[in-house]
């Protein structure tokens, strides 16, 4: 009884929410507009309207119907009809209208009632789409949630009330990277842009120059890095071969695809600048990297007047230079990828330098295209809770005159509430001063139904508790949920969680359509409490247990396990991470791990010593940590030992001779960190703790450059020995190959939990 009076209420909530909106945009006095079945309108969409003002006429017919159920009846000759509706410009006659339609941007368009006409209108057939999009949503109730989901109210009539608005946006070019991203109906429906005008899309060093082709025979055209040229790494821009190179080719694709206006011409995603002693000077010159960068982008530029050339400040070019400016046609794509999102930009100490070089290329330039992160990359399927930062942060960006706004989501992958967020992000890149709660209770309250309250308190939940630790704990974009265990993902708080899930999910059993949307917002709190259970070391909730002195899995916590795979087949929601990892790969490395560790391992952790120092910024507890039956996770900064430049050796010495017949550890693989597996590694033992042979041993090739992060698990069989010591020796590469960006510097071995059996 009490879920069923708290839907009610938050239903209550939602019809008040609407009804105030309505009311504060419209209430002008005079007579109402009413569009209603019965009725004939004059229709006028000019002499010869373009496509898409024929297809704004064919939707507004088209939502008339689905939320009446009766088509629009058109009037013909007779002069009795109901009233007239204009979609577009070119048959408005009212010359003081038309004024204002002409003054509008290409995206902005008018919205007036007045009781006889109503006028739905742009300056051009888009902008005529979204008047209509916005009408629909905004006087008959309807919602577009995402690709291929909507909301249509049923009602016997629209009453639009007396309103004359121009509706402009905030920023000229709008995108939310989110699922959504590719659909017309959506994208139309919450008036964002696409990428239609672009030629090439960032990081197009490679295509523009590629390594295959030149860096054998050039190599002076790449960066010099460490005293050596590397093919991966940026180019020498410092040499004028190179800026003639890039022109040359970025000439031929403008002739291939010559009604592109914007043309990328961008640095790597790396960091590898040139050293040499011509760029280095370039670089005093400008008082940064990126003054170079900028100084490349105005002399292609120069060739191609009709162009935006495109070029990143991210990572170490985001410092704006000093003594140049951006020309006219050249376009600063601005990156925040480094920032902190657990507080708003401007108001975190941490943000600082940041808000100092966005004001600072601002007063360079305001051809920016701002590019955000707005999810957490390495694990989309861990909750997030950033929704407080977004609205500041957008209105921060609109300050400084930021015209371009790209929002990175997930893009085609499901992140932690992404239907959410991929709305509530699309409306505020038209208009950041809306109401940013009622957005949410507006789509929480339609899209979950009978489960909103408890969708929406899962949502308070995770936010009140990263607020409240928002000034100690960044909410990084490559964090992983044990981040967050003493924060917003404590046991406590993720089993408050659950709870509220378990609740939505019975609010929704008679209802397969918002069951669906229920399951799926529950797939980042069931792996926050799998990886919860799994790392932090907890007893209270472990995939461990212990009876009888032994160590058993939890059939509870592989149950969960299980139904979290589950849910995954059934939702359709395939990757955890940027790089694909998959939910039955996940569940594939949780039970490997858990495997080992109620294996009995004869290797405790006062028995192990490291023979070679573990680098200090990665020795964790020191070498006790490899047998202390928490695991390193799928990133370095997360329970491993790390080793740089230095083989691995390890003793394991135990108090009396104990039988041993096999040993196994894991290696982590990271060759963007300059992580890489071991060459060889060889197990020897010792019965008197003086003689060693050796038992087993293993090489293992090293693959060329790949970007994913994966916990390598390795075991060695050998015939049953008598051991009082054992050593493992694991073979580093101790330098990146020639092929690797980091080529002649010094590479790591990362290890961690070590059994013996």
């Amino acid at each position: 009884m009490k879920a069923r009076n708290q839907v009610s209420g938050w239903l209550r909530l939602i019809t008040l929410i609407l009804t105030v909106n309505a009311i504060t945009v419209s209430c002008t006095g005079g007579k109402k507009f009413i569009l209603q079945p019965g009725h004939k309108y004059h229709i006028v969409a000019g002499e010869e309207p373009d496509s898409l003002t024929l297809k704004a006429v064919s939707e507004l017919e088209k939502y008339f119907y689905l939320v009446t159920s009766e088509p629009l009846l058109k009037a013909g000759d007779e002069a009795k009809n109901h009233g007239t509706i204009f979609i577009g410009r070119s048959g408005i006659t009212d010359s003081t209208i038309l004024k204002e339609v002409n003054g509008l941007s290409k995206d902005g368009f008018l919205v007036v009632s007045d009781g006889n006409k109503l006028i739905l209108a742009g300056n051009n057939g888009q902008s005529d789409l979204y008047a209509v999009y916005a009408f629909l949503e905004e006087f008959a109730g309807c919602l577009r949630f995402t690709s291929d989901e909507e909301y249509i109210p049923q009602a016997r009539r629209i009453e639009i009330p007396p309103v004359h608005r121009v509706s402009e946006p905030a920023f000229s070019f709008r995108v939310a990277h989110f699922p959504g991203r590719n659909s017309i109906p959506f994208t139309d429906w919450n008036r964002l842009s696409t990428f239609d005008d672009w030629g090439m899309f960032v990081h197009t060093f490679p295509r523009l120059l590629p390594p295959s082709e030149y860096f054998a025979s050039h190599p002076e055209y790449f960066s010099l890095v460490n005293g050596r040229r590397i093919r991966d790494g940026q180019l020498c821009l410092s040499n004028p071969e190179v800026i003639s190179i890039l022109t040359e080719n970025l000439g031929k694709l403008i002739a291939e695809d010559p009604d592109k206006t914007y043309w990328s011409v961008s640095q790597n995603d790396c960091i590898n600048y040139c050293e040499c002693d011509d760029c280095k000077k370039l670089y005093e010159k400008y008082g940064s990297v990126s003054g170079v960068y900028v100084e490349m982008a105005n002399r292609i530029a120069e060739k191609f007047p009709e162009r935006q050339i495109s070029t990143l400040a991210y990572q170490f070019t985001r410092q704006a230079p000093r003594n140049i400016v951006p020309a006219s046609n050249v376009n600063i794509m601005f990156c925040s990828i480094e920032c902190n999102r657990s507080m708003p930009l401007a108001d975190d100490p941490r943000s600082a330098g940041f808000v100092k070089d966005l004001s600072d290329w601002s007063r360079l330039t305001h051809n920016i295209f701002m590019w955000d992160y707005v999810v957490q990359f390495r694990t989309y399927l861990s909750p997030f809770p950033n929704f407080r930062t977004i609205q500041p942060n957008i209105q921060l960006f609109r300050q400084y005159g930021i015209p371009m706004m790209f929002q990175q989501g997930s893009g085609g992958s499901w992140s932690d509430l992404t239907e959410l967020k991929q709305y509530y992000i699309s409306k505020l890149l038209w208009n950041p001063d809306l109401d940013g709660d009622s957005l949410i209770n507006r789509f929480i309250g339609t899209y979950y139904g009978a489960a909103a309250p408890f969708i929406r308190k899962y949502f308070d939940l995770s936010h009140d508790a990263m607020q409240k630790a928002a000034a100690r704990q960044n909410l990084d974009i490559y964090g992983l949920p044990s981040y967050y265990f003493s924060t917003f993902l404590t046991r406590d708080l993720v089993s408050q969680y659950r709870d509220q899930m378990d609740m939505a999910e019975q609010a929704a059993a008679n209802d397969s359509t918002i069951l669906s949307r229920v399951l799926r917002a529950r797939m980042p709190v069931d792996f926050a409490w799998l990886d919860y259970a799994l790392n932090a070391g907890d007893s209270a909730l472990s995939f461990i247990t212990y009876s009888g002195g032994e160590k058993k899995l939890n059939e509870g916590m592989i149950e969960s396990l299980d139904r979290f795979v589950e849910n995954s087949e059934k939702t359709g929601i395939e990757t955890i991470s940027e790089h694909g990892y998959t939910v039955k790969e996940y569940r594939d490395h949780v039970m490997r791990l858990t495997g080992m560790a109620i294996r009995n391992n004869k290797a405790r952790p006062e028995y192990i010593r490291s023979l070679t120092p573990i680098d200090p910024g990665y020795a964790d507890m020191g070498a006790a940590c490899l047998a202390d039956g928490i695991f390193g996770g799928r990133t370095f900064s997360s329970g491993w030992l790390g080793y740089q430049g230095e083989d691995m050796i390890l003793e394991i010495s135990t108090p009396s001779p104990v039988n041993v017949s096999r040993v196994s550890m894991n290696f982590l693989c990271d060759h963007v960190s300059w992580i890489f597996l071991p060459e060889e590694v060889k197990i020897e033992v010792s019965a008197d703790g003086r003689n060693f042979i050796a038992v087993a041993s293993r090489k293992y090739p090293t693959i060329r450059f790949d970007q994913d992060i994966t916990p390598v698990y390795m075991q060695f069989d050998f015939p049953q020995t008598a051991a009082s010591k054992i050593r493992i020796t694991a073979v580093s590469l101790k330098k990146c190959p020639e092929w690797h960006r980091g080529a002649g510097m010094p590479s790591w071995i990362f290890c961690d939990e070590i059994l013996v059996e």
